[in-house]
């Protein structure tokens, strides 16, 4: 009897120390796992950062360099206003002229679409 029971204890000592290296098995794949879900996370919020500048980049550029673009383009403009004021202050009374010329010289004609035939 001493035998089976010495066997028993035996068996109940391997099943608790089995039982132990079970729940650190299972708590070091636990950490395993928290340590992989942040190691992902830091990779994805890296790899969005890098996508991200990049779309800013394409931006910028498909937008023409940002604000420097902006301050050619307003140069150009300030450019342009400049001729059409010049071109202004020199033609200016000719078309004034041509303008009241055109009013006050009224020259009264039968319009060409006038039917002869008296139906008008």
């Amino acid at each position: 009897m001493a035998t089976k029971s010495e066997g028993i204890q035996r068996l109940l000592q391997a099943e608790q120390r089995a039982n132990v290296k079970v729940a650190e098995a299972k708590k070091k794949k636990q950490k395993r796992l928290k340590e992989a879900k942040e190691e992902a996370k830091k990779e994805i919020l890296l790899f969005k950062n890098n996508q991200e500048t990049a779309f800013q980049d394409k931006m910028a550029k498909s937008q023409g360099f940002g604000e420097d673009y902006t301050a050619q383009i307003n140069k150009q403009g300030l450019v342009e206003a400049a001729k059409l004021d010049e071109c202004l202050a020199t033609n200016e009374g000719r078309v004034v002229d041509w303008l009241v010329g055109l009013v006050s010289e009224i020259k009264p004609e039968v319009h060409r679409n006038y039917s002869v035939t008296g139906f008008a």
